[in-house]
């Protein structure tokens, strides 16, 4: 699957405070309605998931993105 963001949204998130070095936490909307908390972007990249093995979708049909780094971590993390 896909990881590059769509270049506007890849665009809103490099300008906002990183969640770890080189990192940031997001929730993101995909096309389909679909929403993920706890996505992990690195540059245009989305790089995971926190507590899934892999990424549940492909990163360009990602609509819209909301800060998610002030919400509660995971159990574990």
């Amino acid at each position: 699957m896909s990881n590059e963001l769509p270049r506007d949204i890849a665009g809103e998130v490099a300008v906002w405070p990183e969640f770890r070095m080189g990192v940031n936490r997001v929730r993101v909307e995909l096309s389909d309605g679909r929403t993920f908390g706890n996505v992990m972007v690195a540059g245009d990249r989305v790089v995971g998931v926190l507590g899934m093995e892999e990424v549940p979708f492909v990163a360009s049909d990602v609509v819209a993105v909301t800060d998610f780094a002030d919400a509660p971590l995971p159990p574990g993390y």
